[in-house]
């Protein structure tokens, strides 16, 4: 039965090779990417799971790197990028103790790392801007029913299918409780994930809000024109958030909704300086603050679980510095790792990194971060039209979204490949007209269009 989960794949191996990649993307990728979990995968001999999203990345991944290839020098983020998954390939191969495990964990990277970077950075600008982020939102919203379900009886719907129908153990039907309710985890199988898939959204639909606001001939399609006039989809996002019961997406939307109110000021400069100062001020605060409510020498002071949690994280960061240490540039393997008693689930993706990945992975990933912040905060700046400066923003306020939310939890399931799409998106940003943006894709050309014939 796991057999059709490579359906997406053939379908969009046919759709490449008939031309109609932007279909591909579009209406297989996307789809597969936010509406299947990352466990919906079949597993070949001798091969990594392949999941039904990186079944159908591997043929649009491959033309999207042959024209990275025809573009000539790669840009800083495209060399970056490769030895990122240069360092994941050394330290799995070289540290895992079963050398197999490691290379198919490498394999697994590269298709969710550096391919989904070369589907974001050469095949969505400059004519499938607008297209792509509507898909995207109606896509993520279309989870709203699911979250539901999980919230008020506590199952997950896509684990429950999984489990009785395909006999998967790679996705679970059971939820994480809070407050007696149960977190919404949707298709990405863990509650905090979906919260920073959620937040990200939400950032992007700020510019369908911002593009109506300005353009109103844009057409955004019948149902979503009428949902975004009363704001519905942005105040779903925020009660997916809700729903997850997720702190950290919390926060993090929190700074990328202050983000998101630059293209509101003329000076986007200034504004950007201002925003900056805010949330640095509040970064302050937030860790003076957290360093105090974490303070705790007994145990059994701990007065709730948010306490409890944020004890643990703070203890997590402080006891693994030492094997941290040991791993030297390689690390030791994401499966090869130490690990301590009591703390087998490691809620920080950088500390995560740092310890499978040794210093050398390290590095390249906070180098990463830096260069996508400064290309967005670049792009904002020297981009004209007021629908390409907010785009940059939006950009930049959901990658604030991501890189502070993983300071909390792991980067596991689909997000990779969604990180890494935005990643070679934001790198591609450049100056598109709203009639270019807005067009169709594979649209028929009018029945009776005029032809001019030269004789």
């Amino acid at each position: 039965m796991s057999a059709i989960f490579l359906l997406p794949g053939l379908l969009s191996l046919y759709l490449v090779i008939r031309g109609r990649i932007e279909t591909a993307f579009l209406s297989v990728y996307l789809p597969a990417l936010l509406l299947l979990p990352d466990g919906y995968a079949l597993r070949l001999p001798h091969l990594p799971p392949i999941s039904a999203a990186q079944s159908a990345l591997i043929p649009i991944g491959a033309v999207a790197l042959y024209r990275l290839a025809r573009r000539g020098l790669p840009s800083p983020m495209d060399i970056l990028v490769g030895l990122f998954v240069a360092s994941i390939t050394a330290s799995e191969v070289l540290r895992e103790r079963v050398m197999n495990d490691g290379i198919l964990a490498a394999i697994i990277a590269f298709i969710s790392i550096f391919l989904a970077y070369a589907a974001g950075r050469a095949i969505i600008e400059p004519g499938l801007r607008f297209v792509t982020v509507r898909r995207f939102v109606v896509l993520v919203l279309l989870l709203g029913p699911i979250g539901l379900y999980e919230w008020r009886l506590g199952q997950n719907l896509y684990g429950v299918i999984g489990q009785r129908i395909f006999n998967l153990a790679s996705v679970q039907a059971t939820v994480q409780f809070r407050s007696g309710r149960g977190r919404m985890s949707a298709s990405f199988n863990d509650a905090e994930l979906a919260g920073i898939v959620f937040g990200m959204t939400a950032a992007l639909n700020a510019w369908l809000v911002y593009l109506r606001k300005w353009h109103s001939t844009v057409n955004l399609g019948k149902t979503l024109e009428w949902l975004e006039k009363y704001h519905v989809p942005g105040l779903l996002l925020l009660f997916y958030i809700f729903l997850t019961q997720s702190r950290g997406p919390m926060l993090a939307v929190a700074v990328g909704y202050l983000i998101l109110q630059i293209p509101r000021f003329k000076n986007k400069k200034i504004a950007s300086v201002m925003v900056a100062i805010l949330i640095a001020v509040a970064a302050v605060a937030a860790y003076r603050y957290f360093s105090q409510y974490t303070n705790i020498t007994d145990p059994g002071a701990v007065l709730n679980e948010q306490q409890g949690s944020a004890l643990y994280r703070r203890q997590m960061n402080e006891l693994y510095q030492p094997i941290v240490q040991q791993g030297g540039w390689l690390g030791w393997g994401m499966l090869s790792h130490p690990i301590l008693p009591g703390m087998f689930s490691i809620d920080n993706e950088f500390l995560l990194i740092h310890l499978a990945y040794g210093s050398f992975g390290y590095i390249i990933f906070v180098l990463v971060a830096a260069e996508t912040f400064r290309r967005l905060i670049a792009r904002s700046w020297r981009l004209e039209a007021p629908e390409d400066q907010a785009f940059a923003v939006v950009l930049l306020g959901a990658m604030a979204v991501f890189w502070i939310s993983i300071s909390t939890v792991y980067m596991g399931e689909q997000l990779p490949q969604i990180l890494f799409l935005l990643i070679g998106w934001s790198q591609s940003v450049s100056p598109v007209s709203i009639g270019l943006a807005a067009a169709p894709v594979d649209a028929a050309p009018p029945r009776f269009a005029f032809r001019r014939i030269f004789r």
